[in-house]
């Protein structure tokens, strides 16, 4: 739809309104019988005819509304199209009328363009002034206008972000632009994000994606994690000892037989909470990078943890014989030293 800034032709039609265009007098007939007549198809050449010959009146025919001038013997017709003298013809067909009926049915509802008028023709709207003012903010239609009223919007843009956000199954408008910051476009999804504490749409689904719905747990994930690269990195060892390492690592300046330290490795990783021991079974498991887990299951899908994995159990990552290769591989000094003779490690 077609916003309405033509103040030219509005001030056309006001001219028009309040002057009238008085250049003839017109009389209204009926017909003319027994008289040669000349179809004028131009408008140019009728008022050129008129000027000619300083032509002063004009017979308006009304039921054909056709428009006569008489010269010498012969009259000049010119088809009106419904309007009632040349000045509103003129004004009309530059404001885009149809006819003059529509030209005048747009005076009298005082609707200054043919656009306008059209508008309204073609809504259902209660008054003109309706019309005018909905054409003003951009309304597409008079259902979509009084829908908007009756929620207290003025304006287009803000109801249909209120169509949109109340689709979506959004509380509020600001709850829907914040998702959007954030990257939501589903409210549901937000408003679990929201009661869970996570930033971003990014951090939410990645969480999801590895088995996390809280984001106290996603960042104990994000700590863990790095460490173990780190360690895995620097010490050039397989995930499995870099595990023990971070364990070993925990414990307290004792002197540990290779019975004992397996034990207690074991009852430290129970005790840990259970977004270390994901994560510790992510590390071990997981072939992908983050990034790569979260593309190959798809954004906006959620992995479920213990479907993908069973948790790795404290036998299979401390166990003696682990421990044993653990210490012929790995040679942990910075912790401590172990004796392969008499299988003790004494922690630094």
């Amino acid at each position: 739809m077609k916003k309405i800034k033509t103040a030219l032709a509005a001030a056309l039609f006001s001219l028009q309104f309040f002057c009238g265009f008085a250049e003839l007098n017109y009389i209204e007939i009926d017909s003319i019988s027994n008289a040669p007549i000349v179809k004028v198809k131009s408008l140019n050449d009728f008022e050129g005819l008129i000027s000619k010959n300083n032509v002063s009146t004009a017979l308006l025919q009304t039921s054909a509304s056709v428009l006569f001038i008489n010269i010498g013997q012969t009259y000049f017709s010119f088809p009106l199209n419904y309007y009632t003298n040349i000045s509103d013809y003129k004004t009309g067909e530059s404001l885009g009328f149809k006819n003059g009926n529509e030209y005048y049915e747009a005076k009298k509802l005082e609707l200054p363009t043919s656009e306008l008028y059209y508008y309204y023709k073609q809504n259902s709207f209660k008054s003109s002034a309706d019309s005018i003012d909905a054409n003003k903010n951009n309304f597409p239609n008079s259902s979509d206008y009084y829908a908007s009223k009756s929620l207290g919007y003025d304006k287009y843009s803000d109801y249909k972000d209120y169509l949109e956000w109340t689709e979506k199954n959004f509380k509020s408008k600001d709850d829907w632009e914040n998702a959007k910051k954030k990257g939501f476009s589903n409210s549901q999804q937000f408003y679990d994000s929201e009661a869970n504490g996570f930033a971003n749409a990014t951090d939410y689904q990645t969480a999801r994606n590895l088995g996390f719905t809280k984001n106290e747990d996603y960042k104990t994930y994000n700590v863990v994690i790095k460490e173990l690269e780190k360690i895995a990195k620097n010490k050039d060892c397989e995930k499995k000892q870099a595990i023990i390492y971070y364990f070993i690592q925990q414990l307290p300046k004792e002197e540990f037989s290779l019975g004992v330290l397996s034990s207690e490795l074991k009852k430290n990783y129970i005790a840990s909470d259970e977004a270390t021991r994901k994560t510790i079974t992510h590390f071990v498991r997981e072939q992908n990078s983050i990034g790569q887990a979260a593309n190959s299951y798809g954004y906006g899908r959620t992995r479920h943890y213990e479907n993908d994995y069973s948790q790795i159990n404290g036998d299979e990552l401390f166990s003696e014989s682990t421990l044993r290769t653990f210490f012929a591989k790995v040679e942990p000094k910075e912790l401590g030293s172990y004796s392969g003779k008499s299988e003790i490690f004494k922690k630094k």
